[in-house]
């Protein structure tokens, strides 16, 4: 089983969702967007993964390979390749089928539970957050888990989309916040708290991350 890995950036790190598809014998391919541009065809793939990025689905840091990603996944939409969509992956997801991305109100970040639907899916958590868009749901798709934000899971198809980062773990998370840490302090949540609690609950994430991979499997032709 081959699965395509799009990161738009080179911390976007498959984490504990890469752990689980190897462990169920899968083959990742990863490429870098914002390095080796847009992607090409998912032809010989049997899924795909959007990870999560520091910037906008609008913003102009995604400017020299958003549409070829739009395009990826309308591909994925026509020739029924299940897509995982993480943070921006679902963002990217909803417009390009339509949806509306957006400023949110507030920045979601730190650990978070979700209002759930559909527990077998998408568990309560928490999950570890961290984005400031928001988005409407392109149609066709239903929601499956929300916080008072905006949308959280959502399916449309044989796809899997959401909000929160399943493959986070302390050392992704510590990478990131090394990046960039300013949606933390404006937010006044404490980085080093939230780095403290994804240690110690590491092994239950991993088990949550494997078992959205197998909703994910489950979808593969």
């Amino acid at each position: 089983m081959r699965i395509h890995v799009l990161k738009p950036h080179a911390l976007a790190d498959p984490g504990l969702v890469g752990k689980a598809l190897r462990a169920r014998g899968a083959d990742l391919v990863e490429h870098v967007l914002a390095d080796q541009g847009p992607p090409g065809s998912l032809e010989g793939f049997d899924a795909v993964v959007v990870m999560g990025a520091p910037w906008s689905v609008y913003g102009g840091e995604v400017a020299g390979w958003i549409d070829g990603l739009l395009d990826t996944t309308r591909e994925a939409v026509e020739r029924n390749v299940p897509m995982l969509g993480i943070c921006f992956g679902a963002q990217v997801f909803a417009q390009a089928l339509g949806g509306r991305v957006m400023p949110a109100a507030d920045h979601e970040v730190g650990v978070r539970e979700v209002q759930t639907d559909d527990a077998t899916v998408v568990p309560p958590g928490p999950w570890f957050m961290w984005h400031g868009d928001t988005f409407e749901v392109p149609e066709g798709a239903e929601v499956i888990a929300r916080t008072t934000a905006g949308p959280q899971a959502y399916t449309h198809g044989p796809h899997l989309l959401v909000q929160f980062h399943p493959e986070a773990t302390s050392d992704i998370v510590a990478a990131w916040l090394e990046y960039d840490d300013t949606d933390f302090r404006t937010s006044g949540v404490d980085p080093a708290g939230t780095l403290e609690i994804l240690r110690a609950n590491e092994a239950a994430a991993a088990i949550r991350a494997a078992g959205l991979v197998d909703r994910l499997l489950e979808r593969v032709p």
